[in-house]
């Protein structure tokens, strides 16, 4: 019974979407007291409801003030200026394609388009154009992450939370995910990673501090303290991709050479407590260098003047011939 469900959820996703994103463009002009609109808010508006035979797939004004966002909207960062330049060109040439809402509760929630709702808003109109939908949670979701999935803009953290929303919400598999975008699957499991990243590691990808190949890198060091601190390291130095993977590169040299190091191996120990002892013996310093093949080394006294050297010699039993 799940795998049926799972099957039908796949085959579902963002139907119908497309043919309200691709309809012909009309354009909106702001407004005004004299503009003879259809508002949802008029004597004629409120006598049909927004699940009226009529009202479901036709254009209307609403008031910006009772339209809301999406809580399922995938997107988390509006830029400003981008905002700004859109409400500009909304004041000059109007609103170019309507938004898409549902009815809920607390006004009309906006299934696609919050970013021209926003821009509209700003620019100061007091109604939007709009098509309203009677769609359940489910599929108002999916119309939100699909359309917010096939715009090049979003970055890549709210793209891997909507794939992963995808996927938990319903059901989706990657390959799902991959033919409905016309994308790569290996492209959604990489976006998918992007999720085990730290809370701050995102916040630094999402505003743009970080790239998508930084934040490839920085998925393969294990040690999440070590990961957040590299990152802040690299964002605030503003490390190139290849800049990391050679700090990387160089941090693994040095931690070899260190554990090296710190952890000898037992005929090490045995060689350095040797030198030691013989040093002592001796009264100078004493190195045994291991060698390549196993037994094999060099033994290195020191001395510092003759009357030292002869000093060996006599610890050592040795009579030079004369």
């Amino acid at each position: 019974m799940a795998k049926t469900t799972k099957k039908k959820s796949a085959r579902r996703l963002g139907k119908g979407l497309g043919g309200l994103l691709n309809q012909p463009v009309e354009i909106f002009n702001p407004p005004t007291a004299e503009d003879s609109v259809l508002e949802a808010d008029s004597p004629e508006g409120a006598s049909r409801s927004p699940s009226s035979p009529d009202l479901e797939g036709g254009l209307v004004q609403l008031p910006v003030e009772n339209v809301v966002p999406n809580p399922r909207q995938p997107r988390q960062v509006f830029d400003d200026d981008s905002l700004r330049s859109l409400a500009d060109s909304i004041k000059t040439a109007g609103l170019m394609q309507p938004i898409v809402v549902r009815n809920s509760s607390s006004g009309y929630e906006i299934i696609t388009g919050e970013r021209r709702w926003r821009a509209a808003s700003i620019a100061g109109l007091t109604h939007v154009p709009a098509l309203i939908r009677d769609l359940d949670d489910r599929t108002s979701a999916e119309w939100a992450l699909i359309e917010n999935l096939q715009r090049e803009d979003l970055n890549p953290i709210d793209r891997a939370e909507a794939f992963d929303r995808l996927v938990v919400d319903f059901q989706a598999t990657q390959q799902d995910i991959a033919t409905q975008l016309g994308i790569d699957r290996s492209s959604v499991a990489n976006f998918l990673r992007l999720n085990d990243l730290d809370a701050s590691v995102k916040d630094a990808v999402r505003d743009g501090r970080l790239s998508m190949g930084h934040a490839k890198v920085l998925l393969g060091i294990p040690e999440m303290s070590k990961c957040k601190a590299i990152a802040r390291k690299c964002a605030s130095e503003q490390w190139s991709v290849r800049e990391l993977e050679r700090q990387l590169k160089k941090n693994t040299v040095r931690n070899k050479k260190q554990i090296q190091k710190t952890e000898p191996t037992a005929v090490e120990m045995f060689a350095e407590n040797m030198s030691s002892q013989l040093g002592d013996h001796l009264g100078t310093k004493v190195k045994i260098a291991l060698g390549p093949k196993q037994g094999s080394g060099k033994l290195l006294i020191e001395f510092f003047d003759n009357e030292q050297l002869e000093g060996i010699f006599d610890r050592l039993g040795f009579k030079p011939k004369m």
